[in-house]
């Protein structure tokens, strides 16, 4: 239960990494890896960040407590930003705010004993008295689980849950007010991540805590998480309370990731969201909304009637004559499926009418399009391609197969009081500066 008090406020979070080639190390350019990120944690509450692997959600926890640095942005922990704070400062709120890691095994130094392990951070905080530092570890391990006795052994004698438990010890020593939890249990057991999640529950009612908690695992999210941000590319698409998200998703990233949940009922896989396109490189997203090159629910263009499945196929095809993927050579491998690509002839033109029937079939599309004029304009893109002239194919469909989820960025706001959502389905197309927006399709 929380207590509307926010304990910590993060604003417009940015961590990017340099890419860098030659002996200069010479920058080319960036992995955005978090990219604006706003939310803030009430004292008491678990806020959960859930996001496919690669999406920015633990380089976001990581960054907050400046385990990395930030490349922009703030975060302030009970009023203060912690982006400012000098060493000194630093140190004393790490006693405030402590971190959790997904592999115990590689945040344990191998050679100390599970005593010295939790009692280490006493140490760099200066308590000096080692009966006093013996005893609090002790009454630790009780409470979390483990027994006194268990303060001398060494963590390759502990199994995965044991050791999660010692690693809750560790950042509970030094009693913090926040603790970021970074998929604490996901190389548990089933069974041993239930009995992990409910010890944090009851340690967050008993010690007052406030929890970020970074996952992949919606099921985990959903039984523990009293709020959610759902991350995509280094952003939030999504973030409301975590019974009404799950229950009524408003991004479509949202439902394709509630959708994925494991589930006994067979019926329930027709429901099924399945992502298609081009998962995109962080260091060059795309313009708009991040999320068109694989949306199952892209908004197509005005002029043109398609069927929904039809025109996500259809942006499929035209990612892939953008990527410089449909050349000759390709297409020419795609009509001799039983010839290795050294055995195949490479013309300089290629059959038009059997090119498209290729790729009709390879893009999963209809005979005709349901609108004459998309069909007309598929056509000759692929004559194009057909006679070796890629930017005329890729021009032809820019021109014409554009759409709102491309050209404007949406903003992340709220849908209904504390349910914020970033989709052009949700709101009214407002527009972001076409010169904010990256150059790449």
């Amino acid at each position: 239960m929380t207590t509307n008090r926010t304990l910590l406020e993060v604003d417009d979070l940015k961590k990017h990494f340099p890419l860098t080639e030659g002996i200069m190390k010479k920058e080319i350019g960036r992995v955005k890896a978090v990219d604006g990120v706003s939310f803030g944690v009430e004292e008491g509450e678990t806020f959960g960040i859930v996001g496919e692997s690669g999406c920015g959600k633990s380089t976001a926890a990581r960054t907050i407590l400046r385990l990395e640095e930030p490349t922009a942005g703030s975060v302030r922990f009970d009023g203060r930003d912690i982006v400012e704070y000098d060493r000194s400062a630093l140190k004393r709120f790490r006693r405030e705010a402590q971190m959790i890691f997904q592999d115990p095994d590689s945040s344990f130094d191998p050679r100390m004993s599970v005593g010295d392990s939790i009692a280490e951070p006493l140490i760099v905080h200066g308590m000096t008295d080692r009966k006093r530092r013996r005893r609090i570890v002790e009454q630790l391990l009780v409470r979390v689980g483990l027994q006194a006795e268990d303060i001398d052994r060494y963590p390759h004698e502990l199994s995965g849950g044991q050791k999660q438990r010692v690693g809750l010890a560790r950042a509970l020593v030094l009693n913090p007010r926040l603790l970021v939890a970074d998929e604490p249990v996901s190389a548990l057991d089933v069974s041993i991540q239930a009995e992990i999640l409910s010890l944090m529950d009851d340690l967050q009612t008993e010690f007052g805590l406030s929890i970020l908690l970074i996952s992949h695992n919606l099921g985990v999210v959903r039984e523990i998480c009293d709020r959610v941000g759902v991350m995509y590319l280094g952003e939030f698409v999504e973030v409301g309370p975590t019974e009404e998200l799950f229950s009524d998703p408003q991004h479509p990233y949202t439902r394709a990731l509630v959708s994925a949940i494991p589930s006994t009922d067979v019926s329930d896989d027709s429901d099924r969201v399945r992502l298609t396109g081009t998962v995109p490189d962080p260091s060059n997203p795309p313009r708009g909304c991040r999320f068109h090159t694989r949306c199952p629910e892209v908004i197509p263009p005005d002029e043109y009637v398609f069927e929904q499945a039809t025109w996500r196929s259809v942006l499929d095809f035209k990612q892939r004559v953008a990527s410089g993927e449909l050349t000759v050579e390709r297409l020419s491998e795609l009509l001799s499926p039983e010839q290795s690509a050294d055995e195949v002839d490479v013309p300089e033109t290629l059959p038009v009418a059997k090119v498209e029937r290729q790729l009709r079939t390879e893009y999963d599309l209809p005979e005709t399009l349901e609108d004459a004029r998309a069909d007309e304009i598929f056509t000759t893109a692929v004559d194009h391609l057909a006679n070796g002239r890629d930017d005329d194919a890729l021009e032809v469909l820019r021109e014409e197969f554009t759409t709102v989820c491309q050209e404007s960025k949406p903003d992340l706001r709220e849908a209904v009081p504390g349910h914020r959502n970033a989709c052009h389905l949700a709101d009214d197309r407002q527009d972001v500066p076409a010169d904010e927006l990256a150059t790449s399709d």
